[in-house]
């Protein structure tokens, strides 16, 4: 079943029916103030940091659901008739609905009795505020009087006391009007003037600041009683909920228009609002900043276009994955409809991993968000799990860590990044620059923060000489240390190779001869490490549980195999040529599916304490033996390493959320960007998507595609092109913008292989190496595969 269809001309995906099977959302701003619309407006708004900054309330797992949210109510005056644009929470029928979800803003149009309205919403110009620009049509001969009303209900800014302290929380809070402005805030906020508020560019016929008189009792959204009786009671909240709620009196000609414009937001000084908005509470004035906003998402896009035989990978390569890896960018697995914006905060591993995805497109945001997360690692090379972006402070507290009580693969993702910025920019002066640890105190460079991430592991070994296990590795239900401190992860060993490599490789280039054999002694001592103790026959074994038994391992009755410890044998360069295409072979023969590659199987049947939080999960549910879609990219790319592109180009399409767009109703997540995970085959619903849009699927999506099947990748000193196609594709053409010049690349496969360049061709003449070339300035580049 169909619910929408993606418009590749106006860059959005448009839903066709309201009662998607879940609310199906976009994201608003660009990173600072935001927020979540759905697309019947349902979701909410946030300042910098969900949890201490929240600006308006939303339940999860409510019934009914996606509630409250964004809301514009239309009456009738004649006859008292009233209805959403979007659907939602009336759910009056409508003539005609439609949402339009574009890059960094969302359009809901409702057509009912011959009124067409439309309200889109977006975050202007990274302001600390979002604009509601409503717009009105009368369609029918005759002259048509409304009432027009805005909902937003506010949330105290610590969203955790404001669901655990309710009488403090009712308590303090004033909601009050002035002027066309309803202004929220804390009474402790009197003397600082911080705020949350509600402003009309209207003349405004009534209003209500209290949430209890716009609604009235024993109603609830889908039923206000101010809309009811066409008019608010001019009501102050001076304790109890407050509410953002406007009656704007509106009488249409035959076939006119009218635009308002509401605006939500944040102030810092509530006494300054007022000269904060005032321009754009114009309408020409909002869609002007409108227009600049998809004017920076065309610049943020235009750094890489591809044109392959794939329309669906176009699709993703050119748009939707480009704008998913900003999102995730931005809030990493912070808050979405499954994350709640609370504890999780931004984490450590995940934003690294996030950085890659745009850092072809915005090098200095990604060498901005490097620089922040550098200042949440230890002195001795770990770091907090996971960090709150108003704060500054860990997940953990700033207590230090109890012995084993860390992530052991956390501080080892950084390392990645810093690598790919300085491949994509050039900037090896950032090496040298100083940033403070987590301590405020203490400062290193960013080289030694590097180093002293390795060092760490290194440290760190159980009794095989791999890496010890701490709290968990990526995996964060694989809980094996039950107080021994000998659990042994075989993946975070893995990663540690990849990052030597990386290591070595970087200080090869900067002549940092000591450093170099130094990393490559550590590489080779674990690389023997892993191959002596974890090869099983036909796959690598996964970890070592605090008892030193193996898991994924041939002798085990469940989780006999699991995804990570195969792909990761050959991106850490583990593996022999053999025991890659054995490791990858058994992948593909015990893990794969038709939606996707599953992360173990057979998947536990029961609770098991020395296994952790993996078993707490239902067979085929997430990481016990779900299709964690993060893990798929890994294993392309694995396959691309041994020159197998058409299987990892299956695999591509095996989870490209567009390729199931005729089959919503199973996958239920929006089928415009990549879900966490998907129920694997285990599990009675088998298909079927969960937890959207925040997932590092996105970003290594994203560099399995442009870097590894497309080939095209940076370099310290060049760009290469060395696509793995499937082996039946002509060729491709692309255009990817390197330090400033433009790149355009025309691949050629007139021997119909996977791998493989026979000739380069750059600027007509024939080389071994694509230069970095001045900014500005346009190359033509052609790649004769063979």
């Amino acid at each position: 079943m169909r619910y929408g269809y993606f418009d590749k001309k106006e860059r959005e995906y448009v839903i066709t029916r309201p009662d998607t099977p879940t609310p199906w959302i976009n994201y608003i701003g660009m990173g600072k103030y935001g927020g979540i619309v759905s697309n019947t407006g349902g979701g909410y708004s946030f300042d910098r940091d969900p949890q201490n900054r929240r600006i308006t309330r939303y339940r999860y797992n409510n019934i009914p659901m996606d509630r409250p949210g964004r809301y514009i109510y239309i009456r009738d005056a004649a006859d008292g008739e009233y209805w959403n644009p979007g659907w939602q929470p009336v759910q009056g029928k409508l003539d005609s609905y439609c949402c339009r979800h574009g890059l960094g803003y969302t359009v809901l149009q409702g057509e009912n009795k011959g009124v067409a309205s439309e309200v889109t919403y977006f975050v202007p110009d990274d302001k600390n505020f979002e604009i509601w620009l409503v717009k009105l049509k009368n369609l029918t001969g005759a002259p048509r009087r409304l009432q027009v009303f805005s909902y937003a209900e506010f949330c105290f800014w610590d969203a955790i006391k404001d669901q655990q302290n309710i009488d403090w929380c009712q308590q303090i809070n004033q909601c009050k009007y002035e002027d066309k402005i309803i202004v929220y805030y804390p009474h402790e906020f009197e003397q600082s003037m911080e705020g949350a508020f509600v402003a009309s560019g209207e003349e405004v016929a009534s209003y209500d600041a209290s949430l209890e008189a716009f609604i009235g009792k024993y109603r609830s959204e889908s039923n206000p009683i101010a809309v009811e009786l066409g008019a608010c009671s001019n009501s102050t909240s001076y304790r109890m909920n407050g509410v953002g709620a406007f009656c704007v009196n509106v009488e249409l000609q035959q076939n006119e228009e009218r635009e308002m414009v509401f605006i939500l937001g944040s102030a810092q000084d509530r006494s300054k609002i007022r000269e904060e908005i005032r321009e754009y509470l114009r309408p020409e004035f909002a869609r002007e900043s409108l227009r600049r906003l998809k004017e920076y998402w065309s610049s943020y896009l235009d750094k890489l276009y591809v044109e392959t035989p794939d329309e669906d990978m176009n699709l993703f390569v050119n748009l939707w994955n480009q704008y998913q890896c900003k999102v995730t960018f931005n809030w990493s697995r912070f808050v979405s409809l499954y994350q709640t914006g609370l504890g999780r905060g931004m984490g450590f591993r995940d934003s690294a991993q996030d950085i890659m995805g745009v850092m072809h497109s915005i090098p200095d945001e990604a060498k901005g968000l490097i620089t922040n997360i550098l200042k949440c690692q230890y002195t001795d090379g770990r770091a907090y799990h996971l960090y709150f972006p108003l704060t500054g402070s860990g997940g953990e507290g700033d207590a230090p860590i109890k012995k084993f009580d860390w992530y052991s693969d956390d501080h080892l993702w950084i390392i990645m990044s810093v690598d790919d910025y300085i491949k994509e920019t050039g900037d090896f002066d950032f090496l040298d620059m100083e940033v403070p640890y987590n301590d405020k105190q203490t400062v290193g460079t960013v080289w030694e923060h590097m180093c002293r991430a390795i060092e760490f592991t290194g440290a760190n070994l159980g009794p095989n000489k791999l890496a010890l296990a701490g709290r968990a590795d990526w995996n964060d239900t694989l809980n094996l240390d039950m107080g021994n401190g000998v659990a042994e992860s075989v993946f975070t060993s893995m990663l540690y190779c990849n990052v030597l490599n990386t290591m070595i490789e970087l200080c090869s280039y900067l002549g940092r001869d000591e450093d170099s054999i130094k990393y490559t002694h550590m590489f080779s001592d674990m690389k023997e490490a892993i191959n002596s103790s974890c090869w099983d026959g036909e796959w690598y074994k996964r970890a070592f549980d605090d008892m030193g038994m193996p898991l994924g391992s041939e002798t085990c009755e469940y989780g006999k195999i699991y995804i990570n410890s195969q792909s990761w044998a050959v991106l850490g360069k583990v593996a022999t040529e053999e025991y890659a295409k054995k490791c990858l072979e058994a992948v593909e023969k015990y893990l794969n599916s038709e939606y996707g590659i599953a992360t173990v199987y057979p998947a536990y049947r029961q609770f098991d304490k020395s296994k952790g939080g993996i078993t707490t999960y239902p067979p085929g549910t997430k990481e016990n033996g779900g299709i964690f879609l993060h893990t798929n990219p890994w294993v392309m790319i694995a396959n691309i390493m041994i020159g197998n592109g058409d299987r990892a180009f299956k695999y591509y399409k095996q989870i490209l959320p567009a390729a199931r767009n005729d089959a919503a109703e199973l996958l239920e997540v929006e089928p415009y960007v990549y879900p966490q995970n998907i129920l694997g085959r285990e599990h009675p619903q088998f298909g079927t998507g969960r937890n959207s849009w925040l997932s590092g699927t996105a970003a290594w999506n994203m560099l399995a595609s442009s870097r590894y099947i497309l080939g095209i990748r940076q370099g310290y000193d060049c760009l290469t092109v060395d696509p793995c196609i499937p082996s039946e594709w002509e060729g491709f053409k692309a255009k990817r913008v390197f330090r400033g010049a433009v790149y355009n690349i025309e691949v050629k496969n007139p021997d119909r292989v996977s791998k493989g360049v026979r000739k380069l061709v750059v600027d007509g003449s024939e080389t071994d190496k694509i230069p970095v070339f001045g900014k500005g300035t346009t190359h033509s580049v052609t790649v004769i595969m063979g």
